[in-house]
Protein backbone atom coordinates (compact mmCIF):
# COMPACT_ATOMS: atom_id res chain seq x y z
CA UNK A 1 0.00 0.00 0.00
CA UNK A 2 1.42 3.32 -0.39
CA UNK A 3 0.95 6.27 2.08
CA UNK A 4 -0.16 9.57 0.66
CA UNK A 5 2.79 12.57 1.39
CA UNK A 6 0.67 13.89 4.60
CA UNK A 7 0.56 10.25 5.91
CA UNK A 8 3.96 9.49 5.50
CA UNK A 9 4.78 12.97 7.24
CA UNK A 10 2.77 11.89 9.91
CA UNK A 11 4.81 8.46 10.42
CA UNK A 12 7.80 10.23 10.39
CA UNK A 13 7.20 12.71 12.80
CA UNK A 14 5.83 10.43 15.55
CA UNK A 15 9.18 7.77 14.86
CA UNK A 16 11.00 10.62 15.75
CA UNK A 17 8.39 11.39 18.71
CA UNK A 18 9.51 8.14 19.78
CA UNK A 19 13.38 7.73 19.87
CA UNK A 20 13.01 6.29 15.99
CA UNK A 21 14.21 9.42 13.90
CA UNK A 22 17.03 8.75 11.41
CA UNK A 23 17.68 4.65 12.29
CA UNK A 24 17.14 2.52 9.26
CA UNK A 25 14.41 0.18 8.17
CA UNK A 26 16.55 -2.26 8.57
CA UNK A 27 18.40 -1.74 12.07
CA UNK A 28 18.03 -4.50 14.41
CA UNK A 29 18.68 -5.27 17.99
CA UNK A 30 20.17 -8.16 19.28
CA UNK A 31 20.69 -9.85 22.51
CA UNK A 32 23.15 -11.70 24.37
CA UNK A 33 23.10 -13.38 28.07
CA UNK A 34 25.83 -16.16 28.91
CA UNK A 35 23.66 -17.46 31.38
CA UNK A 36 20.33 -18.12 29.65
CA UNK A 37 21.39 -18.05 26.12
CA UNK A 38 21.65 -20.44 23.32
CA UNK A 39 24.20 -19.55 20.28
CA UNK A 40 21.55 -21.67 18.00
CA UNK A 41 18.53 -19.23 19.04
CA UNK A 42 17.44 -15.84 16.97
CA UNK A 43 19.23 -13.84 19.24
CA UNK A 44 16.11 -11.45 19.92
CA UNK A 45 15.32 -10.61 23.62
CA UNK A 46 13.60 -13.96 24.04
CA UNK A 47 15.99 -16.03 23.04
CA UNK A 48 19.17 -14.17 23.14
CA UNK A 49 22.35 -15.72 22.14
CA UNK A 50 25.01 -16.72 24.79
CA UNK A 51 28.65 -16.43 23.26
CA UNK A 52 30.66 -13.39 22.00
CA UNK A 53 32.03 -15.42 19.43
CA UNK A 54 28.26 -15.83 17.88
CA UNK A 55 27.66 -11.94 18.40
CA UNK A 56 30.64 -11.15 16.15
CA UNK A 57 28.97 -10.71 13.47
CA UNK A 58 28.70 -8.10 11.06
CA UNK A 59 26.44 -5.31 12.02
CA UNK A 60 24.34 -2.54 10.32
CA UNK A 61 24.79 1.33 10.60
CA UNK A 62 21.78 1.99 13.49
CA UNK A 63 21.96 -2.17 14.63
CA UNK A 64 22.20 -3.03 18.82
CA UNK A 65 24.02 -5.72 20.81
CA UNK A 66 22.87 -5.92 24.22
CA UNK A 67 24.07 -8.00 26.91
CA UNK A 68 22.98 -8.99 29.78
CA UNK A 69 23.05 -7.04 33.28
CA UNK A 70 24.80 -9.32 36.04
CA UNK A 71 26.12 -11.81 33.38
CA UNK A 72 30.38 -12.51 32.84
CA UNK A 73 31.68 -13.50 29.99
CA UNK A 74 35.49 -14.84 29.27
CA UNK A 75 35.85 -14.13 25.45
CA UNK A 76 37.10 -11.26 23.03
CA UNK A 77 34.19 -9.44 21.20
CA UNK A 78 35.16 -8.95 17.90
CA UNK A 79 31.94 -7.18 16.20
CA UNK A 80 32.07 -6.27 11.92
CA UNK A 81 30.87 -3.58 9.64
CA UNK A 82 30.71 0.51 10.89
CA UNK A 83 28.42 2.77 11.91
CA UNK A 84 28.18 6.28 11.26
CA UNK A 85 27.55 9.15 13.58
CA UNK A 86 24.01 9.20 13.25
CA UNK A 87 23.31 5.47 12.64
CA UNK A 88 26.09 4.35 15.09
CA UNK A 89 26.51 0.75 15.98
CA UNK A 90 25.53 0.21 19.76
CA UNK A 91 27.14 -1.81 22.11
CA UNK A 92 25.19 -1.56 25.65
CA UNK A 93 23.17 -3.72 27.63
CA UNK A 94 19.92 -4.72 28.65
CA UNK A 95 17.86 -6.28 31.97
CA UNK A 96 18.71 -5.27 35.77
CA UNK A 97 21.45 -5.39 37.76
CA UNK A 98 26.28 -5.14 37.55
CA UNK A 99 26.93 -3.86 34.45
CA UNK A 100 27.51 -6.49 31.61
CA UNK A 101 31.55 -7.94 32.60
CA UNK A 102 34.28 -9.01 30.00
CA UNK A 103 36.57 -10.91 32.39
CA UNK A 104 39.41 -12.28 30.24
CA UNK A 105 41.22 -13.91 33.62
CA UNK A 106 44.50 -13.75 32.95
CA UNK A 107 45.58 -10.27 32.07
CA UNK A 108 49.46 -11.13 31.07
CA UNK A 109 48.09 -12.68 27.99
CA UNK A 110 47.26 -11.24 24.72
CA UNK A 111 43.27 -10.96 25.66
CA UNK A 112 41.35 -8.28 24.72
CA UNK A 113 37.61 -7.50 25.72
CA UNK A 114 36.26 -5.50 22.50
CA UNK A 115 38.42 -5.68 19.36
CA UNK A 116 37.79 -3.15 16.71
CA UNK A 117 39.85 -3.55 13.43
CA UNK A 118 39.88 -0.53 10.63
CA UNK A 119 35.97 0.37 11.89
CA UNK A 120 34.29 3.60 13.15
CA UNK A 121 31.09 4.45 14.04
CA UNK A 122 30.46 2.75 17.33
CA UNK A 123 28.98 3.56 20.77
CA UNK A 124 29.52 1.67 23.28
CA UNK A 125 28.07 2.35 27.18
CA UNK A 126 27.08 0.55 30.45
CA UNK A 127 29.91 -2.46 29.93
CA UNK A 128 32.69 -3.71 32.58
CA UNK A 129 36.37 -4.88 31.46
CA UNK A 130 37.82 -6.52 33.92
CA UNK A 131 41.66 -8.56 33.89
CA UNK A 132 41.78 -7.77 30.23
CA UNK A 133 45.28 -6.96 28.45
CA UNK A 134 43.41 -4.04 26.82
CA UNK A 135 39.95 -3.95 27.09
CA UNK A 136 39.00 -1.83 23.97
CA UNK A 137 41.18 -2.05 21.22
CA UNK A 138 40.87 -0.66 18.25
CA UNK A 139 43.72 -0.98 15.40
CA UNK A 140 43.73 1.24 12.18
CA UNK A 141 46.19 -0.17 8.87
CA UNK A 142 48.42 1.75 6.83
CA UNK A 143 46.66 3.75 4.24
CA UNK A 144 43.54 3.38 6.27
CA UNK A 145 40.53 6.35 5.83
CA UNK A 146 39.83 8.67 8.99
CA UNK A 147 36.83 6.44 10.48
CA UNK A 148 34.55 9.06 12.21
CA UNK A 149 32.91 8.01 15.62
CA UNK A 150 33.72 5.82 18.98
CA UNK A 151 31.72 7.07 21.83
CA UNK A 152 32.94 5.12 24.98
CA UNK A 153 30.39 5.98 28.05
CA UNK A 154 30.02 4.74 31.78
CA UNK A 155 31.92 1.34 31.27
CA UNK A 156 34.52 0.68 33.88
CA UNK A 157 37.87 -0.71 33.12
CA UNK A 158 39.93 -2.51 36.16
CA UNK A 159 42.84 -5.02 36.87
CA UNK A 160 45.45 -5.13 34.85
CA UNK A 161 48.89 -4.28 35.95
CA UNK A 162 51.05 -5.98 33.47
CA UNK A 163 53.82 -3.67 32.87
CA UNK A 164 57.34 -4.17 30.87
CA UNK A 165 59.13 -2.35 28.36
CA UNK A 166 56.94 -1.62 25.13
CA UNK A 167 58.63 0.34 22.66
CA UNK A 168 58.06 -2.12 20.00
CA UNK A 169 53.64 -2.09 21.05
CA UNK A 170 51.36 -3.77 20.19
CA UNK A 171 54.46 -6.72 20.25
CA UNK A 172 55.23 -6.50 24.12
CA UNK A 173 51.90 -5.60 25.58
CA UNK A 174 51.34 -3.27 28.33
CA UNK A 175 47.88 -3.78 30.46
CA UNK A 176 45.32 -1.06 29.51
CA UNK A 177 41.44 0.09 29.24
CA UNK A 178 41.43 1.67 26.46
CA UNK A 179 43.87 1.65 23.11
CA UNK A 180 43.56 3.26 19.76
CA UNK A 181 46.78 1.93 17.73
CA UNK A 182 47.65 3.33 14.23
CA UNK A 183 49.88 2.15 11.74
CA UNK A 184 49.70 4.99 9.65
CA UNK A 185 53.08 6.48 9.22
CA UNK A 186 52.26 9.63 7.47
CA UNK A 187 50.40 12.54 8.79
CA UNK A 188 46.91 11.51 8.01
CA UNK A 189 43.92 11.02 10.20
CA UNK A 190 43.06 7.32 10.55
CA UNK A 191 40.32 8.27 13.49
CA UNK A 192 38.34 11.18 15.18
CA UNK A 193 35.47 12.03 16.46
CA UNK A 194 36.50 9.93 19.83
CA UNK A 195 34.17 10.17 23.18
CA UNK A 196 34.97 9.09 26.29
CA UNK A 197 32.44 9.80 29.28
CA UNK A 198 31.77 9.24 32.88
CA UNK A 199 34.27 6.29 32.66
CA UNK A 200 36.27 4.26 35.75
CA UNK A 201 39.64 3.50 34.54
CA UNK A 202 41.33 1.51 37.89
CA UNK A 203 44.10 -0.64 38.79
CA UNK A 204 45.44 -0.35 35.16
CA UNK A 205 49.19 0.00 34.08
CA UNK A 206 48.10 2.93 31.76
CA UNK A 207 44.64 3.92 31.31
CA UNK A 208 44.14 5.30 28.01
CA UNK A 209 46.49 5.65 25.17
CA UNK A 210 46.66 6.59 21.49
CA UNK A 211 49.35 4.97 20.05
CA UNK A 212 52.00 4.28 16.47
CA UNK A 213 54.75 2.43 15.82
CA UNK A 214 56.65 5.80 15.75
CA UNK A 215 55.58 6.69 19.21
CA UNK A 216 59.45 6.47 20.63
CA UNK A 217 60.91 7.70 16.70
CA UNK A 218 62.56 11.29 17.39
CA UNK A 219 62.22 12.19 13.55
CA UNK A 220 58.33 11.41 13.22
CA UNK A 221 57.57 14.89 14.91
CA UNK A 222 54.38 16.92 13.84
CA UNK A 223 53.05 13.46 12.17
CA UNK A 224 48.98 13.13 13.85
CA UNK A 225 46.69 9.89 13.22
CA UNK A 226 43.98 10.79 15.48
CA UNK A 227 41.73 13.99 16.03
CA UNK A 228 38.73 15.03 18.07
CA UNK A 229 39.39 13.19 21.26
CA UNK A 230 37.68 14.26 24.46
CA UNK A 231 37.16 12.57 27.71
CA UNK A 232 34.45 14.26 30.19
CA UNK A 233 33.95 13.33 33.76
CA UNK A 234 36.40 10.44 34.16
CA UNK A 235 37.68 8.79 36.53
CA UNK A 236 41.55 6.97 36.15
CA UNK A 237 43.04 5.85 39.66
CA UNK A 238 45.30 3.35 41.13
CA UNK A 239 47.08 2.99 38.18
CA UNK A 240 51.33 2.06 37.64
CA UNK A 241 51.90 4.85 34.61
CA UNK A 242 50.67 7.71 32.07
CA UNK A 243 46.74 6.83 32.91
CA UNK A 244 46.41 9.16 29.87
CA UNK A 245 49.38 8.16 27.60
CA UNK A 246 48.06 10.50 24.46
CA UNK A 247 50.55 11.06 21.29
CA UNK A 248 49.50 12.13 18.03
CA UNK A 249 46.31 14.21 18.74
CA UNK A 250 45.03 17.15 16.42
CA UNK A 251 42.71 18.74 18.90
CA UNK A 252 41.14 17.27 21.80
CA UNK A 253 40.02 18.30 25.36
CA UNK A 254 39.87 16.74 29.06
CA UNK A 255 37.13 18.08 31.21
CA UNK A 256 36.05 17.76 34.83
CA UNK A 257 38.46 14.60 34.73
CA UNK A 258 40.64 13.30 38.26
CA UNK A 259 43.75 11.31 37.80
CA UNK A 260 44.75 10.48 40.86
CA UNK A 261 46.90 8.02 43.11
CA UNK A 262 49.38 6.93 40.33
CA UNK A 263 52.54 5.22 40.72
CA UNK A 264 52.66 3.24 43.85
CA UNK A 265 54.40 0.03 44.61
CA UNK A 266 55.49 -0.03 41.53
CA UNK A 267 58.84 0.49 39.26
CA UNK A 268 58.76 1.74 35.79
CA UNK A 269 61.34 1.62 33.42
CA UNK A 270 61.29 5.09 31.60
CA UNK A 271 59.79 7.48 34.91
CA UNK A 272 56.09 7.66 36.43
CA UNK A 273 53.64 11.05 35.28
CA UNK A 274 49.95 11.07 35.96
CA UNK A 275 49.55 11.83 32.02
CA UNK A 276 51.90 12.17 29.40
CA UNK A 277 51.05 14.16 26.01
CA UNK A 278 53.32 13.65 23.06
CA UNK A 279 53.27 15.23 19.31
CA UNK A 280 49.36 16.33 19.90
CA UNK A 281 48.35 20.21 19.37
CA UNK A 282 45.21 22.22 19.76
CA UNK A 283 43.62 20.91 22.99
CA UNK A 284 41.89 22.29 26.17
CA UNK A 285 41.95 20.76 29.56
CA UNK A 286 39.64 22.28 32.03
CA UNK A 287 38.77 21.84 35.81
CA UNK A 288 40.54 18.83 35.94
CA UNK A 289 42.44 17.80 38.98
CA UNK A 290 45.82 14.77 39.02
CA UNK A 291 46.89 13.96 42.63
CA UNK A 292 49.40 11.62 44.31
CA UNK A 293 51.84 10.57 41.95
CA UNK A 294 54.67 8.62 43.31
CA UNK A 295 57.81 7.36 42.26
CA UNK A 296 57.18 3.91 43.91
CA UNK A 297 60.08 1.12 43.83
CA UNK A 298 62.32 4.32 42.60
CA UNK A 299 61.13 5.27 39.23
CA UNK A 300 62.17 8.27 37.98
CA UNK A 301 60.30 11.61 37.15
CA UNK A 302 57.17 11.50 39.52
CA UNK A 303 55.35 14.42 38.34
CA UNK A 304 51.67 14.76 37.73
CA UNK A 305 51.65 15.88 34.29
CA UNK A 306 53.85 15.54 31.34
CA UNK A 307 53.71 17.68 27.74
CA UNK A 308 56.57 15.36 26.65
CA UNK A 309 57.58 17.49 23.92
CA UNK A 310 56.00 18.66 20.62
CA UNK A 311 52.54 19.56 21.61
CA UNK A 312 51.42 23.13 20.30
CA UNK A 313 48.64 25.19 21.69
CA UNK A 314 47.59 23.22 24.64
CA UNK A 315 45.85 25.32 27.03
CA UNK A 316 44.46 24.52 30.47
CA UNK A 317 41.82 26.30 32.69
CA UNK A 318 41.06 25.63 36.68
CA UNK A 319 43.39 22.57 36.98
CA UNK A 320 44.85 21.50 40.13
CA UNK A 321 48.39 19.15 40.24
CA UNK A 322 49.30 18.41 43.73
CA UNK A 323 50.97 15.92 46.27
CA UNK A 324 53.96 14.71 43.85
CA UNK A 325 57.11 12.53 44.47
CA UNK A 326 58.30 14.83 41.56
CA UNK A 327 57.41 18.14 40.06
CA UNK A 328 53.60 19.06 39.60
CA UNK A 329 54.90 19.45 36.39
CA UNK A 330 56.69 18.76 33.46
CA UNK A 331 57.71 20.89 30.15
CA UNK A 332 60.27 18.41 28.51
CA UNK A 333 61.10 18.35 25.11
CA UNK A 334 64.37 15.70 24.96
CA UNK A 335 63.29 12.16 25.70
CA UNK A 336 60.68 11.91 22.75
CA UNK A 337 61.16 14.52 20.56
CA UNK A 338 63.70 17.33 20.32
CA UNK A 339 60.75 20.01 19.09
CA UNK A 340 59.87 22.37 22.05
CA UNK A 341 56.39 22.44 23.42
CA UNK A 342 54.86 26.07 22.27
CA UNK A 343 51.94 27.80 23.24
CA UNK A 344 51.35 25.98 26.27
CA UNK A 345 49.08 28.59 28.42
CA UNK A 346 47.77 27.78 32.04
CA UNK A 347 45.03 29.87 33.10
CA UNK A 348 43.91 29.65 37.01
CA UNK A 349 45.66 26.69 37.78
CA UNK A 350 47.21 25.36 41.16
CA UNK A 351 50.00 23.66 41.76
CA UNK A 352 51.45 22.15 45.09
CA UNK A 353 53.92 19.63 44.15
CA UNK A 354 55.13 18.89 47.79
CA UNK A 355 58.33 17.87 45.57
CA UNK A 356 59.56 15.10 47.81
CA UNK A 357 62.36 14.46 45.79
CA UNK A 358 64.35 16.46 42.52
CA UNK A 359 64.03 15.75 39.28
CA UNK A 360 66.89 16.75 38.49
CA UNK A 361 70.41 16.96 40.61
CA UNK A 362 69.74 19.32 44.09
CA UNK A 363 66.62 21.11 42.22
CA UNK A 364 63.44 20.76 43.69
CA UNK A 365 60.86 22.39 42.20
CA UNK A 366 57.12 22.71 41.19
CA UNK A 367 57.80 22.87 37.35
CA UNK A 368 60.53 21.47 35.40
CA UNK A 369 61.63 22.78 32.28
CA UNK A 370 64.01 21.04 30.14
CA UNK A 371 64.70 24.14 27.95
CA UNK A 372 63.99 27.67 27.50
CA UNK A 373 62.90 27.10 24.22
CA UNK A 374 59.23 25.59 25.92
CA UNK A 375 57.45 28.81 25.31
CA UNK A 376 54.78 28.27 28.27
CA UNK A 377 52.12 31.36 29.84
CA UNK A 378 51.36 30.86 33.06
CA UNK A 379 48.10 33.27 34.36
CA UNK A 380 46.41 33.65 37.69
CA UNK A 381 48.43 30.68 38.66
CA UNK A 382 49.15 30.18 42.87
CA UNK A 383 52.03 27.51 43.54
CA UNK A 384 52.55 26.31 46.93
CA UNK A 385 56.19 25.56 47.79
CA UNK A 386 57.37 22.81 50.06
CA UNK A 387 60.84 23.58 52.12
CA UNK A 388 63.86 23.78 49.22
CA UNK A 389 61.41 23.50 46.73
CA UNK A 390 61.59 26.56 43.61
CA UNK A 391 58.73 27.29 41.26
CA UNK A 392 60.50 26.38 38.23
CA UNK A 393 64.02 25.12 37.17
CA UNK A 394 65.36 24.89 34.09
CA UNK A 395 67.52 21.73 33.39
CA UNK A 396 68.79 23.45 29.37
CA UNK A 397 69.36 27.42 30.38
CA UNK A 398 69.05 29.31 27.00
CA UNK A 399 69.99 32.81 26.19
CA UNK A 400 66.50 33.95 24.86
CA UNK A 401 63.62 32.92 27.95
CA UNK A 402 60.28 31.82 26.54
CA UNK A 403 58.28 31.44 29.51
CA UNK A 404 55.97 34.07 31.80
CA UNK A 405 53.91 34.75 34.73
CA UNK A 406 51.34 37.02 34.85
CA UNK A 407 49.45 37.75 37.80
CA UNK A 408 50.64 34.87 39.65
CA UNK A 409 51.46 34.14 43.35
CA UNK A 410 53.94 31.86 45.51
CA UNK A 411 53.07 31.09 48.71
CA UNK A 412 55.08 28.89 51.53
CA UNK A 413 52.64 25.56 52.14
CA UNK A 414 53.09 25.69 56.08
CA UNK A 415 51.12 29.30 55.97
CA UNK A 416 48.10 28.11 54.56
CA UNK A 417 45.01 27.93 56.34
CA UNK A 418 46.69 30.72 58.99
CA UNK A 419 43.60 32.96 59.13
CA UNK A 420 40.22 32.89 60.63
CA UNK A 421 38.31 30.17 59.06
CA UNK A 422 34.58 30.39 57.98
CA UNK A 423 31.93 29.64 60.39
CA UNK A 424 30.26 27.23 59.12
CA UNK A 425 27.93 24.27 61.00
CA UNK A 426 29.65 20.45 60.72
CA UNK A 427 27.14 18.18 60.55
CA UNK A 428 27.92 14.12 60.20
CA UNK A 429 25.81 11.75 58.04
CA UNK A 430 26.02 8.51 55.64
CA UNK A 431 24.96 7.96 51.92
CA UNK A 432 25.82 4.87 49.82
CA UNK A 433 27.30 3.77 53.00
CA UNK A 434 29.79 6.49 52.59
CA UNK A 435 30.47 8.37 55.41
CA UNK A 436 29.82 12.62 55.04
CA UNK A 437 30.92 15.21 57.01
CA UNK A 438 29.56 18.39 55.39
CA UNK A 439 29.93 21.95 56.01
CA UNK A 440 26.95 24.32 55.85
CA UNK A 441 28.04 28.29 55.87
CA UNK A 442 25.36 31.07 56.93
CA UNK A 443 25.70 32.67 53.18
CA UNK A 444 27.84 31.72 50.10
CA UNK A 445 31.49 32.05 50.81
CA UNK A 446 34.85 31.81 48.73
CA UNK A 447 36.97 28.89 49.68
CA UNK A 448 40.32 28.15 48.98
CA UNK A 449 41.85 26.06 51.04
CA UNK A 450 40.51 23.34 53.20
CA UNK A 451 42.30 21.90 56.68
CA UNK A 452 41.22 18.50 57.88
CA UNK A 453 42.44 16.76 61.21
CA UNK A 454 41.61 13.24 61.75
CA UNK A 455 41.35 11.57 65.04
CA UNK A 456 44.27 9.19 66.17
CA UNK A 457 42.02 6.47 66.31
CA UNK A 458 40.71 6.33 62.81
CA UNK A 459 42.53 4.89 59.21
CA UNK A 460 41.15 7.11 56.44
CA UNK A 461 43.00 6.16 53.18
CA UNK A 462 40.82 7.80 50.23
CA UNK A 463 38.45 10.58 50.35
CA UNK A 464 36.74 13.65 48.20
CA UNK A 465 36.33 16.71 49.13
CA UNK A 466 32.93 18.46 47.30
CA UNK A 467 31.77 21.60 47.48
CA UNK A 468 28.08 22.69 46.26
CA UNK A 469 27.04 23.91 42.55
CA UNK A 470 23.91 26.37 43.27
CA UNK A 471 23.95 26.84 39.13
CA UNK A 472 24.15 23.19 38.31
CA UNK A 473 22.34 21.95 41.70
CA UNK A 474 24.78 19.39 42.62
CA UNK A 475 28.10 18.46 44.63
CA UNK A 476 31.46 19.17 42.23
CA UNK A 477 34.73 17.68 42.81
CA UNK A 478 37.55 20.08 45.01
CA UNK A 479 40.11 17.77 45.58
CA UNK A 480 40.67 13.89 46.19
CA UNK A 481 43.10 12.96 48.85
CA UNK A 482 44.50 9.90 50.65
CA UNK A 483 45.94 9.38 53.96
CA UNK A 484 44.94 12.56 56.75
CA UNK A 485 46.31 12.41 60.06
CA UNK A 486 46.99 15.09 62.13
CA UNK A 487 46.22 17.51 59.94
CA UNK A 488 46.21 17.92 56.22
CA UNK A 489 45.48 21.18 54.27
CA UNK A 490 43.79 20.56 50.78
CA UNK A 491 44.38 23.88 48.09
CA UNK A 492 41.43 24.28 45.72
CA UNK A 493 40.66 26.17 42.59
CA UNK A 494 38.67 29.02 44.12
CA UNK A 495 35.57 28.44 44.61
CA UNK A 496 32.17 30.17 46.19
CA UNK A 497 29.36 27.96 47.74
CA UNK A 498 27.16 27.81 50.49
CA UNK A 499 28.19 24.51 51.57
CA UNK A 500 31.05 21.65 51.04
CA UNK A 501 31.93 18.39 52.15
CA UNK A 502 34.12 15.63 52.75
CA UNK A 503 33.17 12.16 51.58
CA UNK A 504 35.14 9.08 53.01
CA UNK A 505 35.36 6.90 50.25
CA UNK A 506 37.65 4.17 52.12
CA UNK A 507 39.60 3.59 55.62
CA UNK A 508 41.95 0.78 56.99
CA UNK A 509 39.48 -0.41 59.67
CA UNK A 510 36.01 1.04 61.37
CA UNK A 511 34.37 4.63 60.59
CA UNK A 512 36.42 7.70 60.05
CA UNK A 513 36.69 10.15 62.86
CA UNK A 514 37.44 13.81 61.67
CA UNK A 515 38.21 16.22 64.67
CA UNK A 516 38.22 19.33 62.34
CA UNK A 517 37.13 20.04 59.04
CA UNK A 518 37.95 23.47 58.47
CA UNK A 519 37.39 25.96 55.22
CA UNK A 520 39.32 29.22 53.97
CA UNK A 521 39.69 32.02 51.99
CA UNK A 522 43.44 32.51 52.25
CA UNK A 523 45.63 35.24 50.56
CA UNK A 524 47.13 34.14 47.76
CA UNK A 525 50.73 35.00 48.85
CA UNK A 526 53.94 37.29 47.36
CA UNK A 527 53.24 38.26 43.30
CA UNK A 528 55.23 36.37 40.68
CA UNK A 529 55.42 38.20 37.45
CA UNK A 530 58.08 36.85 34.84
CA UNK A 531 58.07 38.99 31.67
CA UNK A 532 59.18 37.36 28.35
CA UNK A 533 63.13 36.88 28.38
CA UNK A 534 63.08 37.55 32.05
CA UNK A 535 64.68 34.71 34.60
CA UNK A 536 62.83 33.17 36.84
CA UNK A 537 63.40 34.18 40.05
CA UNK A 538 65.12 31.59 42.54
CA UNK A 539 62.68 31.86 45.42
CA UNK A 540 63.09 28.93 47.48
CA UNK A 541 60.26 27.78 50.11
CA UNK A 542 60.80 27.29 53.40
Amino acid sequence: MKLSPNLTKLTLTLACVFGFCGLSAHAKTYYVSQSSGDDAAGGDEAKPWKTLAKASIEYKPGDSLLLKCGDTWNEELAPKGSGTADKPIVISSYGKGNKPLIDRQDFKQDRSGIRLTNQGGFKIVGLEFANCMTGIYSEYPKGSINHKYLWIEDCYFRDSLHYGHYENYPQSKIGLGVCLFSFETANKIVASDIMVRNCVFRRLASGFWTNSPDNFNKNASFIYNFSNLVFENCLFEEGYQWQQGIRGVDRGAMRNCVTHDVGRGFRSFNGVAGSMFFRCKDWVFEDCEWGFVDIGLGSGDGEAFDFEGNCDNMTMRNCSFHDTDGPGFLLCCYASDGNPNKGIVMENCLINAKSKRPIQPRVKAAIINTTDWTEATWKNCRFYLSPGEVVMAVMDPEKNKSSTFTKCFIKDLKDASSSPKHPAKMSESTEDDKQIFQLTFPSAVTINEFKVVEDASSSITRYAIECWDAKKSKWVNCFNGMGIGGGFVCPIISRSTTKARLVVIRTNKDKAVITSFDAFNEPPGDAFDVPKGGVTPNRVGK
